[in-house]
């Protein structure tokens, strides 16, 4: 019997994958979940909307709700406008139904509404609410 060396095969080279939830940013995270559904009629949302999107929103304390046109439209919205990074998406069961992980930080919610930022400009209260609306409901038509 040969006492020979067992066979060396070679050892593979393990690689650590970059971590996938290290951020470029600084601060603190903070994890959104936002949910979609398909519309309803009772949603009254601008023509040519097809979903909803909801999630809670810190500085407000309340559910924020915004409709539109696609999922695309939605996640363009909260990755390029809001400055988030989506971690996670998941199909649910049903029409437009998604739950969507992303990372944000919570100056990113400290930032003032588009309402607020509106009346420090001059506008009262009533001019506000018809320009907001005007700008909402332009593709009504």
């Amino acid at each position: 019997m040969s006492q020979g060396h067992a066979s060396e095969e070679p050892v593979p080279v393990l690689e650590t994958a970059p971590d996938p939830l290290r951020s470029e940013r600084s601060g603190r995270v903070h994890w959104v979940v936002v949910r979609t559904r398909a519309l309803s009629e009772e949603d009254r949302a601008p023509a040519g909307m097809v979903l909803m999107t909801r999630f809670w929103h810190p500085r407000d304390h309340r559910w924020s709700e915004n409709a539109f046109e696609s999922l695309d439209h939605a996640l363009r919205l909260f990755v390029d406008e809001s400055g988030w990074v989506l971690r996670q998406q998941q199909a649910l069961d049903g029409p437009h139904a998604y739950e969507l992980i992303f990372e944000a930080r919570r100056e990113d919610f400290s930032r003032p509404s588009t309402e607020q930022m509106l009346k420090e400009v001059g506008l009262d209260p009533q001019d506000v609410a018809k320009l907001l609306n005007r700008v909402e409901g332009k593709d009504e038509a």
